[in-house]
């Protein structure tokens, strides 16, 4: 089978395309800059050449993009995208409405929400890991106690915002940010997004484009800028209250200025550097950013994948696909963080087993070659449907 995958820089990538090719998949590249999710004036002749002059089977990208579902269905290619954030202001679009468009939804909200809309071919497919050897150290050597790699969002817009936006605006977004750290799951920030409060804010501001919709306003207000500030505060609060009682570790490319007893430490590769983190960590920590609201992030599968042990915020879905307190230990608060992180730490054997259960439900049920399997079947199987 001839893929065509449109590459982007984000970590799935390569453990994608091998798998493809591991399955016995030719992979062609396109790694061109889209600027213009809808209408790209650079991408769409590039990629309308590359869809004349070879026959693929599909195309496939991670998240989705309206300019390569259209340029799609002009040639009758299928248009796989996987995605891995939500929500995708993409998926609003009617290019969801096109037979060729094949959407796979790693948050099963956003799935819900296209089948809502009629769109043909949206499917539930949660990512996946790729499963680290050894599977797991018999007797590991753990070089970090508590462990976070990941970024602090510290540069969010949010911040740049409140330096000309009225007081009863920054108020008001204060509130909503408060109330959104102190629900844990779900994501309150949409729902505090009126029409009056979108109407104030775009006199003061140009948030997407003048033609965008009160919902597109919306959804990107409450996702690139509220939850990033969200995610930015829970980030920081948490690991200042755990580093006043453990040695935590933070593997990162932010500013950490406001960290007080973090060992800071710069980032780390994704395939090789940060696998042997989990695994010699005693303890990895993920914080889920709110616009996920059902979701698992990626880097839930990527911690259980290398055998590390896995406390993590509360999202519905993680429920359904792994067991709690057997396979990951979730916590809800950073007064729960805080007694769970020190439970565990204490508790060597406990701690040990259920990180060897996480890695052995990755390899049973959440590895890429099954996800992949699972694309492949669903486009050709409704593709040879009368």
């Amino acid at each position: 089978m001839d893929i065509l995958v449109y590459h982007w820089d984000i970590y799935p990538y390569q453990n994608i395309i091998e798998t493809f090719q591991k399955e016995g998949h030719h992979t062609d590249v396109l790694s061109f800059p889209i600027k213009n999710h809808i209408n790209d004036k650079d991408f769409t002749p590039i990629l309308r050449e590359r869809l004349s002059n070879t026959k693929y089977d599909f195309v496939f990208s991670v998240n989705y993009y309206t300019v390569i579902a259209s340029i799609c269905a002009e040639h009758n290619i299928p248009y796989a995208a996987w995605t891995c954030d939500s929500p995708l202001l993409s998926l609003q679009h009617p290019s969801i409405l096109l037979p060729t468009s094949y959407i796979f939804c790693f948050d099963k909200k956003e799935y819900e929400t296209l089948l809502q809309k009629k769109a043909p071919h949206a499917y539930y497919l949660p990512l996946a890991g790729k499963c680290t050897e050894p599977s797991f150290m018999l007797e590991p050597h753990y070089d970090y106690d508590i462990s976070f790699v990941g970024s602090l969002y510290e540069k969010n817009r949010y911040d740049e915002m409140c330096l000309y936006l009225p007081e009863y605006l920054c108020g008001y977004f204060d509130a909503a940010i408060e109330a959104q750290k102190n629900i844990g799951a779900g994501n309150l920030l949409p729902q505090m997004l009126n029409d009056t409060i979108l109407s104030d804010l775009t006199q003061y501001t140009k948030v997407v484009n003048g033609n965008s919709s009160p919902e597109e306003l919306r959804i990107h207000f409450a996702t690139s800028v509220l939850s990033y500030k969200t995610a930015a505060d829970i980030r920081t609060t948490a690991l200042n209250a755990l580093a006043c009682q453990y040695n935590v570790s933070l593997f990162t490319t932010s500013n950490t200025e406001e960290l007080w007893n973090v060992n800071c430490y710069p980032s780390v590769s994704y395939q090789t550097e940060m696998p042997e983190i989990f695994a010699k960590s005693k303890i990895n920590l993920n914080f889920t950013i709110p616009n996920i609201e059902n979701g698992i992030p990626l880097r839930i599968f990527d911690v259980l994948a290398a055998g590390g042990f896995l406390l993590t915020d509360y999202r519905e879905e993680l429920c359904k696909q792994f067991e709690a307190g057997t396979d990951l230990v979730m916590f809800e608060g950073i007064p729960d963080l805080l007694q769970k992180a020190d439970y565990y730490l204490s508790h060597d054997e406990e701690r040990r087993q259920i990180a060897k259960n996480g890695q052995k439900k990755v390899q049973q049920l959440h590895q890429y070659e099954m996800r992949i399997r699972e694309i492949l079947n669903f486009i050709f199987q409704t593709r040879s449907s009368p």
